[in-house]
């Protein structure tokens, strides 16, 4: 869905309903407020903690230069049948928009989903971290208010076959996050009804009846927002920051 489409949508056909924390999921299948390891979560937790800010942000780095998946199954933690392209989700009914892979590491949308072979432009990390701590310092003085501030966490909701709900995060990750941090176990997600992936049609799913993807692999990218990515690190080969600025 483009753009103004899907804002359009949100606006006039989405559902508010309040969720656990625990049940929400971020796009590389890292669950939060589970103590599992999650980026942005694991960031603000150690930066409140003990370890303190520079380790946060020394761990945060660590993962960046550690997280570089070449497919899709890699950048869930799974081990599939085939190599799809990243961010192919079985249930769409068309191709990601651009590569999850970039010539030029500035036109690299989100720095957790998409990346280049010439390294991690450090202003980007760092911008990253800015929006994080932003949203932390933010509901720590004022509290959470998305109706103030127009701020509303959208996300997919995806229904197992148990009648289990799983949140796939389509826009609020560093407020999820900061909200975690902070020990809230609630959150309200706004969500399309229509839009809902049921496990139960997983043969009438877009790249299942179109033959790209095999059932028992959909089914496998479907589970991991239950089960969670246990697998931050896709190499052993650290990429290189880059320092200078466009």
């Amino acid at each position: 869905m483009g753009g103004r489409w899907h804002k359009l949508a949100f606006r006039w056909l989405a559902r508010e309903e309040t969720v656990p924390i625990a049940d929400c999921v971020h796009f590389c299948g890292f669950r939060y407020g589970r103590g599992e390891y999650n980026p942005y979560e694991t960031y603000l937790r150690m930066s409140v903690g003990p370890e303190g800010p520079a380790r946060a942000r020394d761990r945060f780095n660590e993962f960046l230069q550690h997280y570089r998946p070449s497919d899709f199954g890699e950048a869930l933690g799974l081990n599939l049948s085939r190599h799809y392209p990243l961010w192919l989700y079985p249930w769409s009914r068309r191709g990601p928009e651009r590569s999850g892979w970039q010539e030029n590491p500035d036109d690299c949308p989100d720095i957790l989903t998409h990346f280049s072979a010439k390294g991690i432009p450090r202003w980007r990390a760092e911008e990253e971290l800015g929006w994080l701590n932003r949203a932390l310092a933010s509901i720590r003085e004022h509290g959470y208010q998305p109706a103030k501030f127009g701020s509303a966490i959208e996300a997919r909701r995806l229904v197992r076959g148990d009648g289990k709900s799983a949140w796939l995060l389509l826009d609020g990750n560093h407020r999820v996050s900061a909200l975690s941090a902070l020990g809230v176990e609630r959150v309200a997600v706004r969500y399309l009804p229509p839009a809902t992936v049921r496990e139960t049609e997983l043969p009438r799913w877009g790249q299942v009846r179109n033959g790209v993807y095999d059932p028992g692999d959909a089914a496998k990218v479907f589970r991991v927002h239950f089960d969670g990515n246990r697998h931050p690190r896709t190499t052993e080969r650290a990429a290189s920051f880059l320092e200078e600025r466009p």
